[in-house]
């Protein structure tokens, strides 16, 4: 018996097993490399912003858990912009389920509550992360008018895949600040 599996079956299955959790820390603080596969399939490309959102999403998630959140976690985020996906891929709060909102405040701040017990995290990225994210968006802009196979093109897109490979690769209190609404520092 030959199956076929049809690709929008295949990734709604991938993508239910993010939902579902299985998107846990790597075991030193970054995210299993499967994630940004994952995330490249739903958001359709790579870019420094929807890696953000996995790494806020992420780490806002793990440490909603460890303060002890229960119950549905919903999203606010406050920039409509690629990290949004990431957001949902990683933290699994998904327009489709109504548990994210975005208020256009063009900031990358991301506020994570559980619903049974209304616990919150607020999680934004380092400093060094929103400036790597910038450098890439102004060289994506350099390389884009120049011809695809250029020295020129191919020297800048490898040193946005170096920024890539750092956001996705570096310790998470290197990219992501998460704060316990109450005051408290996360220990992330």
């Amino acid at each position: 018996m030959n199956l076929k599996i049809v690709p929008c079956v295949a990734f709604a299955g991938v993508m239910a097993l993010v939902v579902m959790g299985n998107s846990s820390y790597a075991g030193d603080g970054t995210p299993p490399p499967a994630l940004y596969s994952q995330l490249e399939a739903f958001h359709g490309h790579v870019c420094a912003g929807s890696i953000f959102g996995a790494r806020l999403g992420l780490a806002a998630k793990e440490a909603l858990k460890e303060a002890g959140g229960t119950g549905k976690f919903t999203a606010r985020y406050y920039d409509l912009s690629c990290p949004v996906d990431g957001i949902q891929v990683a933290a699994g709060t998904t327009y489709g389920n109504k548990a994210l909102t975005v208020q256009e405040r063009d900031e990358h701040r991301l506020v994570l509550t559980a619903s049974g017990n209304k616990r919150a995290v607020e999680a934004r990225l380092t400093k060094k992360a929103e400036e790597l994210g910038l450098k890439s968006r102004d060289l994506g802009k350099k390389a884009k008018p120049l011809a695809a196979n250029s020295p020129e093109r191919l020297n800048l897109e490898m040193e946005m895949e170096d920024i890539y490979t750092w956001l996705k690769t570096a310790p998470t209190g290197e990219v992501v600040s998460v704060t316990r609404l109450n005051g408290i520092k996360a220990s992330r």
